[in-house]
């Protein structure tokens, strides 16, 4: 079919073989398209999960249009698509609503404080949540830590962070748990 998809805040591509993608590139592990059918079948409070549908494809689904070059379905080989595999969205276990990271669980992953993370949001630093449910904005567990990983500062926090490791591992082969003060004694 060769169309494109952007799903939740532009955080996931579904590319033209139908392969769910994240943003950077990556696939994304077990997605699956979410089809019209798979959404009746869901509690009604969850349609906010899907994505607006071009005119082509509401034309589509009145019966005003038979060509499907420009509705994305779902394809089951040779079989003719019916409404219920318009594709409105994408499923994948970390899009699970207890799975996903609100801002307290994103600030201690950063170990900053949850007023840290609302100014990172304020600014754009922070990626746009994949789902807001309510007031709550929350993050899938791969976006944050590729966030993360790629922030600025992550590699002097990296660094950081491995030296106090480091000092940690050396104390702790010491044998005693007492702090080698040798070091810390000033030159003569």
């Amino acid at each position: 079919m060769g169309q494109r998809l952007r799903y939740a805040n532009d955080t996931y591509e579904r590319d033209e073989l139908g392969v769910w993608r994240y943003s950077w590139g990556d696939p994304v592990p077990e997605a699956r398209d979410l089809t019209l059918a798979d959404l009746l079948a869901i509690h009604a409070s969850d349609a906010e999960a899907t994505r607006e549908l071009g005119r082509a494809e509401l034309e589509w689904l009145a019966g005003e249009r038979d060509d499907i070059g420009e509705v994305l379905v779902q394809k089951h080989g040779d079989r003719t698509p019916t409404t219920g595999h318009l594709v409105v969205g994408m499923a994948a276990p970390e899009l699970h609503v207890q799975l996903m990271l609100t801002v307290a669980d994103v600030a201690e992953l950063a170990h900053v404080s949850k007023a840290t993370i609302d100014s990172y949001r304020s600014r754009g630093t922070l990626p746009a949540p994949q789902v807001q449910r309510g007031r709550t904005p929350l993050w899938t567990r791969p976006v944050i830590q590729r966030w993360l990983a790629t922030r600025p500062g992550a590699a002097a926090e990296a660094a950081r962070r491995a030296a106090l490791e480091e000092r940690r591992a050396r104390r702790d082969t010491s044998g005693d748990g007492v702090a080698d003060l040798t070091s810390m004694r000033r030159p003569a």
